[in-house]
């Protein structure tokens, strides 16, 4: 089956080669989404051997998504991984294998399925539970990472996104897509690092409040259609 890994990166030079030569082990292409970095992400990306899209500015990771799914035709698995190097790609093959086998459509990396372990922060425990619940309210699921950033698609399911929110509500946005499509959603556990350096300019809290609004705000404009 052919796949493709995508990384939608800001300023994320420090791992970025690194993500690019290790995801290569495990799929046909690797595709960086630039989302306006100020330092040599695209560089270090292109002499990993991967291809890269670059935004003249940073527009946002559901911009990003959005422009690198419009480049997936032709794949049976794509799968999406953070930038920053909190995820492992070497656990690339746990999330292609549900699809490979017929058991999945969408395969959810979480970070928590066997419960939070010592090393994550208070406050991404207390942040995390509320963003999983408003998500399962809006989408009818029951996951327990609706933040990962690590993922896995069937190729054929893709026109099912509609990459209506232009920031880091897009996890959870495709998490009801998902839903709403009656896309099989499966979760498989991922190791993570919370040592690593985050490039967003926003803190913990403000982020987790402005990604909490839109979740809400996404759970209205369904409400209306139906």
């Amino acid at each position: 089956m052919k796949s493709i890994v995508i990384v939608p990166a800001f300023n994320e030079e420090a791992a970025i080669g690194w993500i690019v030569k290790k995801s290569l082990k495990y799929a046909d292409e690797v595709l960086v989404i630039d989302d306006g970095s100020a330092d040599n992400t695209s560089q270090y990306a292109k002499g990993a051997g991967a291809r890269v899209i670059a935004h003249y500015t940073n527009f946002g990771k559901g911009v990003s998504l959005k422009d690198a799914f419009k480049e997936v035709k032709g794949y049976d698995i794509v799968v999406t991984i953070d930038g920053d190097g909190q995820h492992n790609p070497d656990e690339i093959p746990v999330l292609m294998a549900p699809i490979r086998e017929g058991r999945a459509d969408f395969v959810n990396g979480s970070r928590y399925l066997n419960g939070f372990d010592e090393n994550t922060p208070a406050y991404r425990r207390v942040g995390q539970r509320v963003l999983d619940i408003a998500t399962n309210i809006t989408a009818g699921t029951s996951v327990t990472d609706s933040q990962s950033g690590f993922r896995a698609f069937k190729g054929d399911t893709i026109s099912c996104y509609k990459f209506r929110d232009p920031g880091f509500g897009i996890e959870s946005e495709m998490i009801a897509d998902a839903a709403e499509n009656n896309l099989r959603i499966l979760e498989v556990p991922i190791t993570v690092r919370y040592d690593v350096e985050n490039s967003s300019t926003k803190g913990p809290v403000t982020h987790g409040v402005g990604v909490l609004l839109k979740i809400m705000k996404d759970k209205a404009i369904r409400t209306l259609k139906r």
